[in-house]
């Protein structure tokens, strides 16, 4: 006997939802990895290459020119423009001395000045090829069928996998505010953490899949235990979300607000997270009491820090803040690595927001990263714990392939009001003296 099925939107909604359930959630409960995004990641892999050996230029010009090209370059043609006569007497140096002849080297200055080591961690980091997105200037047309692609590809990305993606980053924030609010009314039992670890577990990972993420986590044994403090490289508030769809971590970090307010309100709700103010020194005397304090009970979950304090762009490693070497504890070093051609992880907190931040994460083509998990150290006999701190990092940035920087990633964040305030005063000073002797 033939039976019609009507195609109504209410059949279509519960198809779409037993399929999510089927495909995303389940597997999410149980980390079972479903061979979809690797099949997707190799095809991506497959076009980028394609689209560098077409787009392979015969001409300097359809190079994509990076910030530190184009400055190098623009340099060479001015020094060659540009020359000093050298050798010569005073009075034919003051006849043919002109202004614009100290241009080129104030020029340089100013360039030394703003492209340091410092500065470079704080920008998008720059690719040799292109990944058919936006990111990627410089190209002039190539031809038909690349521009073609990059049209596929932009209605693929905004029209087929974000409506999904959102889908499960919504899917992914209820079921975490849910488990929150549950627990936080049900008495204590005996399993009571292991189903609270299980279910923030499977809330991250669900959002790792709303950002098609392909995590390959490497040397699984030496991940974070009970009484042990993760440290890792910083590049964006994703490193948590990564990070904690393996193993469940206690939170440490600054105090936002807007949505990142609400998350963080919302995970403290049944879980304990340390969340602080940088800038009160109070706050941070009371930090390291809590982080004692939660250390010492093994049935804790590990703490997670991010030591540089700040977000880089996943090229270097700053310099470590030496507070969470000062516990005592196992320390378990990880390393983590993003793919550039598939997504720009890095967080520029100072540009854009989290909500923009976000919806370039999900019209990207994907999230791919490398998690290197480090054997685990503790402090050495007569070893401080600026040693300590790096030593560490050394080994993250050995094992991630990153560059190790000895600056403070927030002496150019961010500068403090009181700090300035004060240098313009005794720069006032100084010169009110030298101009003003009579009247002191």
């Amino acid at each position: 006997m033939d039976m019609d099925i009507e195609v109504t939107p209410w059949n279509v909604f519960l198809l779409m939802l037993l399929y999510f359930f089927a495909m995303v959630f389940i597997p999410a409960c149980f980390g079972i990895q479903m061979g979809g995004r690797k099949l997707y990641i190799d095809a991506l892999s497959r076009l980028f290459e394609f689209g560098r050996t077409t787009c392979t230029p015969s001409a300097p010009s359809s190079l994509p020119s990076s910030p530190d090209v184009s400055r190098e370059r623009s340099r060479l043609e001015r020094s060659d423009s540009v020359s000093m006569v050298r050798n010569r007497s005073l009075g034919t140096f003051r006849r043919e001395f002109h202004m614009g002849d100290v241009c080129e080297f104030a020029s340089n200055a100013v360039e030394s000045i703003i492209d340091d080591e410092v500065t470079k961690g704080f920008s998008a980091e720059q690719m040799a090829n292109w990944n058919l997105m936006w990111r990627n200037k410089g190209y002039n047309f190539i031809s038909w069928r690349m521009t073609l692609i990059y049209i596929l590809g932009v209605v693929v990305r905004y029209f087929i996998l974000l409506p999904m993606r959102l889908i499960c980053i919504a899917a992914s924030l209820t079921w975490l505010v849910l488990v929150m609010l549950v627990f936080s009314v049900l008495p204590k039992f005996k399993h009571r953490r292991a189903i609270e670890n299980w279910s923030t577990t499977v809330a991250h990972r669900l959002f790792c899949r709303g950002l098609t993420a392909d995590i390959r986590f490497h040397d699984e044994q030496n991940a974070a235990r009970s009484g042990g403090v993760c440290v890792a490289n910083h590049t964006s508030p994703i490193d948590c979300v990564v990070l904690s769809s393996q193993v469940a971590y206690s939170l440490v970090g600054q105090k936002h607000g807007g949505m990142m307010g609400f998350l963080q309100k919302t995970m403290c709700i049944a879980q304990t997270h340390v969340w602080f103010e940088r800038s009160l020194v109070d706050d941070r005397s009371a930090v390291s009491k809590r982080l004692r304090d939660h250390l010492s009970d093994k049935r804790n979950t590990p703490i997670l820090i991010f030591p540089e304090g700040t977000c880089i762009n996943n090229t270097k490693v700053y310099q470590f803040k030496k507070g969470s070497f000062e516990l005592n504890v196992p320390i378990y070093p990880v390393a983590i690595k993003y793919d550039p051609r598939f997504a720009d992880a890095f967080w520029n907190s100072s540009k854009e927001g989290i909500e923009t931040y976000l919806f370039r994460l999900l019209t990207s083509w994907a999230l791919v990263a490398d998690v290197w998990y480090l054997d685990p150290t503790e402090i050495e006999p007569n070893e401080t714990s600026v040693e300590f701190s790096l030593r560490v990092k050394r080994d993250i940035c050995k094992k991630g392939g990153l560059v190790e920087v000895g600056y403070d990633g927030m002496i150019k964040r961010e500068m403090r009001k009181d700090m300035i305030a004060k240098e313009r005063n005794t720069i006032s000073e100084t010169y009110r003296h030298r101009i003003l002797p009579n009247t002191m």
